[in-house]
């Protein structure tokens, strides 16, 4: 069910996307969308939690600041990225798509040294089984992009790696924080935060506002909703996996571009993803 709660909400993200990369005030129209969004979240955890006193917690984390930070960050590294690697986003992508062999990784170390919800992380056995699982996505990732890097070059290395740095630690500290606390509330925050962002950023931009932009920017927080019952089911390693391949098929579906041994890769990763989760929760 996680899988496809994550594909609804990465094909909803990725047509809501290409809809504001059209628009030449996008900075501005992505204003309006988050902000939309922050007041959406707040008005569905108003009727779902009625304002618990606990559930403001989070306030008091300093994880959850780190977060915000990490967020903003990520635009900031996704735009200079494009910028640098005009022409060659497909080394971008894989170095995005990259952060599902690395998590594992990451989960194992970060799990023993955060505090925050455990009921959903993998107990690996050992470094060695996390490795394992981690390498086995490398060599079906590596498979996925030989024949699309082939003869392309890397114009700021620094920079992809910063990006994947970011992005790991973005989808690690998003998805245990949602864990852990109420991510209505946590998202209707960091979203308010990101609005002012790029209202900041629209300074120079027309300020046009439509109702259908309206109504087709209130889609943005279901796909926070979506995401919110998904962490709430598997391991931060899983959501990662399915996120990203989520992604590319919502890409291959709305481009209308499928190939075939591409089709047939992602497939391998998410049936390797479904009979490890099988395996670790030994059902």
């Amino acid at each position: 069910m996680s899988f496809i709660y994550m594909f609804l909400s990465a094909f909803l993200e990725n047509f809501l996307y290409k809809k504001i990369n059209s628009y030449e005030n996008r900075n501005f129209q992505s204003f309006l969308m988050f902000l939309i969004s922050s007041i959406i979240l707040l008005i569905i955890y108003s009727f779902m939690y009625d304002f618990n006193k606990e559930d403001f917690s989070f306030i008091y984390e300093w994880k959850f600041y780190l977060l915000n930070l990490l967020e903003l960050f990520v635009f900031y590294l996704y735009r200079e990225n494009y910028h640098q690697n005009s022409g060659n986003y497909t080394m971008i992508n894989m170095f995005v798509f990259s952060t599902i062999y690395l998590m594992p990784i990451l989960a194992f170390f970060y799990n023993s040294i955060f505090i925050f919800n455990k009921n959903l992380d993998i107990q690996y056995d050992s470094f060695f089984e996390a490795t394992v699982f981690s390498f086995i996505l490398f060599a079906l990732t590596l498979f996925y992009y030989v024949d699309k890097i082939k003869n392309r070059k890397i114009k700021n290395l620094p920079l992809l790696l910063l990006l994947l740095f970011t992005l790991l630690n973005t989808m690690y500290f998003s998805v245990k924080i949602v864990q852990t606390y109420n991510g209505f509330l946590v998202y209707s925050f960091i979203q308010f935060l990101i609005a002012i962002n790029f209202f900041i950023l629209s300074r120079k931009e027309s300020k046009t506002i439509t109702i259908k932009k309206i109504l087709l920017y209130t889609v943005w927080p279901f796909i926070y909703f979506l995401y919110f019952i998904a962490a709430s089911l598997i391991a931060v390693e899983f959501i990662t996996i399915f996120k990203r391949v989520s992604q590319i098929i919502a890409a291959m579906i709305i481009d209308k571009k499928v190939i075939i041994k591409d089709a047939i890769l992602i497939a391998m990763i998410i049936f390797i993803s479904i009979l490890f989760y099988l395996y670790k929760v030994k059902i």
